[in-house]
């Protein structure tokens, strides 16, 4: 069985990550993904926008990018410590929107299972940011097991 788990830098992540690591015995193959929040779109940035407003959109998006390279190293960093946790076969850090992220990477992989964390968010919340668990719950190419804390 081949399966996708999912991580951050959050308590629910790690709650996730050690429920898979005691219930998935040694012989399963184990991919462990980090999805960096992607600011830089073909059109400019999103959060980025102090250079914007100072008057040099160049600015903005040269700080983006900068922010984009940390972000990138600290999920690198997030998905190693993981993947020894579990004796990951594999670990991959992607760009981008986490649900549908997390959803092509499962399908990509061939993933028999994805496992993730949720952040038990009220109605409000999951209207106003969206809810990656929910994404992930209905558009998964496979089965999904929702960690809750």
């Amino acid at each position: 069985m081949k399966v996708l788990i999912a991580v951050d830098d959050d308590a629910e992540s790690r709650d996730a990550l050690s429920f898979a690591a005691e219930l998935l015995p040694d012989e399963h193959d184990v991919v462990v993904l980090n999805v960096v929040r992607s600011t830089i779109t073909p059109y400019g940035t999103i959060g980025g926008l102090g250079g914007t407003f100072a008057g040099d959109p160049a600015l903005s998006f040269e700080a983006d990018l900068r922010a984009q390279e940390v972000a990138a190293a600290e999920a690198k960093r997030i998905a190693e410590e993981a993947a020894r946790e579990v004796h990951a076969d594999e670990l991959r850090v992607e760009h981008g929107d986490v649900g549908p992220a997390i959803c092509q990477v499962a399908e990509e992989e061939g993933a028999d299972l994805v496992v993730l964390g949720t952040h038990d968010r009220g109605r409000w919340s999951r209207l106003w940011f969206g809810s990656v668990s929910d994404h992930v719950v209905r558009h998964a190419p496979c089965p999904v097991l929702v960690v809750r804390r």
